[in-house]
């Protein structure tokens, strides 16, 4: 076992811990209490304000845009995840506007059993005072319908950042409305809320409203009585009339998805604010609500895609969503996963330790963007972190005996060495693994904008690239020029994208392991290292260009490609095959990505120095690992390693793609031997394989042998 490195797949092994159930015994008697839930209903805003982080687009009319804010579906389900998760504080908030969803909001303000909502706003819609009259008037009205009774709030913000566009106008009309018209009425009231260091609620107050008080309540006091939800600072302004409103300040964070992490000092107030709120606001454990009769509850965040997780705690590789997780399922899940679980018991400081063993880097850019909603997302980016941090936390459990052992003995040999592993040799494997997250980035749907943005990352130091990886990444980013341009998107709304991850939805895309697919495998364009018949293997040190034959077959390799419909490429992330499957598809712009997995055979020590083919074969370690293929070649793999990684690829593609002819560009070696194993005929030189993949069966539909010097 220890020859294999489970960090040069690490997703892989991970994939392999979310699988299993009842790995751990959670201690879910002490997680019994009313729950906190915020919800986002929208993406959309309309106000504009140059400061927003969120940079939310415009309101648009568009179908069942499930992306950017919650369709009727989603609301009826959210509504029930919100009953059945027992909450008592329901926070609808934005992000986007959510009173620009005045059919969603009315529906969750009557159904949701909540003991207190607050509904934050910027108060676009209270902009004309008549308009807010009759919003009001309908919300008091969804109150009154309710079963249960609950105390609803509506939270203005106002800022100086608010105040660009809106002027004082939301203010104003709202505190008139409710001085005039529910000053007596306890379960509809008015708050507000500003930021520390902002005096525009004061230079308001004091034009418009002359002679009111401010008394300061205290420094992080509850918003409610019956679940503790931390206000920084919380005050109480009394106008002329007797009238009374809660004010909150709040810490300002400053959130950028551009921080500068080369900079210490540019980021030092960032970072010190977070640690604070996690600390005052948090009790350093966000995932979790403390309600006043000693119990604890899950604090939940669901986003306006659907998504759902407890605050701070989304990971890439176990999202969970209301329109297909029903709260069994996505309380469960969360529950099950190592990963989130020891979040909501172990708390934020407990992961920040773990992960600062092999990137505090990432730990640090985590604060410095200051986003708290996309804090899990931030560190655990990395597919190695995930793993890593999966494996130090499931050690720590074993300690406190709570790992079934049983369940434990389904894990695969190599995670089970990981786990024996002490905490400095386990950080040593993760140092020594030989992905990087400039493999992941090259596996996503290709554009050359969207690459720039990470390679303009990474110069920011956002992530742990060596020298040469970075060298790879400026490369790659000169060769994709032109490649998916998008120029409708601004770079501040491809940020948001790139840690807002959405999950795929079955019932969205179908059951794709019971559709058919037809996969085009593909050898790159001859090389002059082919045609002089000498091994390069994946060696990237060892330059080749293109014979003219070798253009001659991507420029025919274009045509079939839309013979045979393709709609989608893949291609291994060795320069041979990037180029060629760029070049075929100049013309035709298909989504393509670049992937370690679709890697020829790795050939170890004898791939360094253009060692003839001829001579390789005669060796005997090669025609040891030629007649069995479980035999690895020194220093590199088997030939059933590499049959079986690129089998799993396609297998995962089909199961996660609707589309339906898929382009697979990769290397002669691979195809021959996969060929050979799927028909079950003599190992031949093939060029091209086309195969059936329907119901997790792959068969051999036709092969091309015209290859020739």
């Amino acid at each position: 076992m220890g020859k294999i490195n489970i960090f040069d797949n690490p997703q892989k092994y991970r994939e392999e811990i979310l699988q299993l159930k009842n790995l751990i015994n959670p201690q879910v008697n002490t997680i019994n209490g009313k729950s906190l839930i915020c919800a986002f209903l929208t993406a959309y805003c309309g106000v504009g304000c140059p400061f927003c982080f969120f940079k939310s687009p415009n309101p648009k009319i568009k179908e069942n845009d499930i992306e950017n804010k919650f369709n009727k579906e989603a609301v009826e389900k959210f509504i029930k995840f919100a009953n059945d998760a027992n909450v008592g504080y329901l926070q609808i908030s934005g992000g986007g506007e959510p009173f620009l969803e005045k059919e969603a909001l009315l529906k969750c303000i009557e159904k949701i059993q909540a003991d207190r909502i607050i509904l934050v706003t910027s108060g676009s819609w209270a902009f004309n005072k008549k308009n807010a009259e009759k919003y009001l008037e309908e919300i008091n009205q969804a109150i009154a319908n309710r079963k249960t009774r609950s105390r609803v709030s509506i939270r203005l913000s106002v800022s100086n950042g608010h105040g660009i566009r809106l002027k004082e106008h939301p203010l104003i009309n709202l505190l008139n409305l409710f001085e005039e018209k529910y000053r007596d009425n306890k379960n509809f009231t008015l708050q507000l809320k500003t930021f520390d260091g902002d005096n525009t609620l004061a230079e308001y107050m004091n034009k418009y409203f002359a002679g009111y008080k401010m008394q300061k309540i205290g420094k992080n006091k509850s918003d409610d009585k019956n679940i503790i939800k931390i206000m920084p600072w919380k005050y109480k302004i009394t106008l002329p009339s007797g009238y009374e409103v809660i004010t909150g300040k709040t810490r300002f964070f400053d959130p950028s998805l551009k921080p500068d992490l080369n900079n210490t000092q540019s980021i030092q107030n960032t970072v010190e604010v977070f640690d604070e709120d996690l600390e005052e606001s948090q009790s350093d454990f966000p995932a979790i609500v403390y309600n006043s009769n000693g119990t604890r509850g899950l604090d939940w965040i669901v986003e306006y895609n659907g998504n759902v997780c407890t605050w701070q705690n989304r990971v890439q590789d176990n999202l969970l969503n209301i329109y297909e997780d029903d709260y069994n399922k996505v309380y469960n899940k969360t529950l099950q996963d190592p990963l989130t679980l020891s979040f909501i018991e172990k708390g934020a400081k407990y992961r920040e330790n773990i992960i600062n063993e092999v990137s505090p880097r990432t730990t640090t850019l985590m604060k410095a963007v200051s986003v708290r909603d996309y804090a899990g997302t931030l560190l655990f980016e990395d597919e190695k972190t995930r793993l890593y941090y999966s494996l130090r936390v499931l050690q720590d459990y074993m300690s406190e005996s709570r790992v079934n052992v049983e369940i434990l003995k389904k894990l695969s040999q190599e995670v089970q060495f990981g786990l024996s592993l002490s905490k400095e040799e386990l950080s040593t494997q993760y140092f020594n693994g030989k992905h990087s997250l400039l493999d992941q980035e090259l596996a996503k749907e290709q554009s050359d904008i969207r690459f720039n943005d990470f390679l303009e990352l990474a110069d920011l130091g956002h992530y742990d690239l060596d020298k040469i990886e970075l060298e790879r990444a400026r490369k790659h980013a000169k060769i994709i020029q032109g490649v998916g341009f998008e120029q409708e998107i601004n770079q501040d709304r491809r940020l948001t994208q790139r840690v807002m991850t959405i999950k795929k939805f079955d019932w969205f895309i179908g059951n794709q392991s019971q559709r058919e697919k037809i996969i085009h495998l593909i050898r790159h364009g001859e090389t002059n290292y082919n045609v002089d018949g000498r091994l390069k293997g994946q060696n990237e040190n060892i330059k080749t260009y293109f014979t003219e034959r070798g253009l001659s077959q991507i420029n025919d390799l274009s045509n079939k490609l839309k013979e045979f419909r393709a709609e989608r490429i893949y291609a291994s992330d060795l320069e041979r095959a990037i180029q060629t499957a760029l070049m075929a598809n100049r013309n035709l712009n298909l989504p393509i990505s670049f992937h370690k997995a679709l890697r020829g055979f790795n050939m170890g020590k004898f791939q360094n120095d253009g060692m003839l083919i001829a001579d390789f074969v005669k060796l005997p370690e090669i025609q040891a690992a030629f007649r069995n293929h479980d035999v690895e070649i020194p220093e590199g793999e088997s030939i059933n390693q590499l049959i079986n990684r690129i089998i799993q690829f396609i297998t995962k593609a089909c199961h996660t793609t609707s589309y339906e002819n898929l382009a697979v560009v990769t290397h002669g070696a691979a195809i021959s031997n996969i060929n050979a194993e799927i028909s079950n005929q003599p190992y031949q030189d093939v060029n091209y394989c086309k195969l059936r993949y329907f119901k997790d069966n792959i068969e051999v539909l036709d092969y091309e042998t015209t290859r020739t010097k």
